[in-house]
Parts: structure tokens; sequence; C-alpha cells
């Protein structure tokens, strides 16, 4: 069984249907019914958090009701916080948001065979991305 790491931005997608990339999110997610899916607290709360902003209470009641419930939360420890925090801010001003960071290091740690996003800085990883991103025209 494979292994697909969920970002926030392919459960964005998932949920907004104005999102160009909603119709092949949807569809990612229904193809890998048989696979483990699998994300971290912080991509959690930091869906949570936009989900209520664009979405109200009815976005995070679907977030929380149907598409959570089928994705495993893996825990962070403190020494991988501790170490990404670090790395996080030896990249400010500019860089890869810390959550994102997060999402790398637990990505490298857990034998990932495919990243469900829509954002491209996730291509540095090597591992494949679902659906694969829409590339800039022009």
């Amino acid at each position: 069984m494979s292994r697909v790491f969920v970002d926030t931005s392919a459960l964005l997608a998932l949920l907004d249907r104005a999102d160009p990339r909603h119709p092949a999110v949807r569809s990612a997610f229904a193809s890998l019914s048989d696979a483990d899916l699998l994300t971290h607290g912080y991509v959690v709360a930091e869906s949570l958090a936009v989900v209520r902003r664009r979405f109200g209470v009815d976005g995070a009641i679907a977030l929380l009701d149907d598409v959570l419930p089928i994705v495993q939360i893996v825990p962070v420890e403190p020494e991988l916080h501790s170490r990404v925090l670090a790395a996080y801010r030896a990249s400010l001003p500019p860089g890869i948001s810390f959550v994102d960071r997060i999402s790398f290091a637990v990505i490298e740690r857990g034998g990932i065979d495919a990243v469900l996003a829509t954002d491209a800085d996730f291509r540095a990883l090597g591992v494949p991305l679902i659906p694969a991103p829409i590339e800039p025209t022009g």
C-alpha cells in the first residue's frame, strides 16, 4: 500500500469548489482510497485556520468530519520541531514556510511514496506530486 502525504494546499483545494485545482484534487483523493494518507498536526492547524477564515464554520466542519477522518495524523517530536525551527530561522527573510519545512522533514523520514499537494515547493523533494502542479504559462 502506498503512503501519501497530504498538504494544506490539497486540503484547501479539495474544499474550495472555486479553486481551479479542485477537480484534479478531488479526483486524486478518490483515486487514493486504497492508500495510507497521512499528515501532521501543524498541517491540520494551518488548514483549520484558513478553512474557518475562508469558508466559515461549515467549511471547518466539512474538514473535521468528512476529510480528516481518512487521514492519519503523525506526531512532530520536540527534537524535529526544534531542528526545523532553527533551519527556518536561518532561512529568513525569504524561504519556505515553517509548516512546509516540518512537512518536508516528515516526508523525508517517513517512507512517503507521493505528496498530495498543489504547492510546487514540494517538487524539491523529488517525490511525485499528485496532482501534477499547474505550470506557469508565459
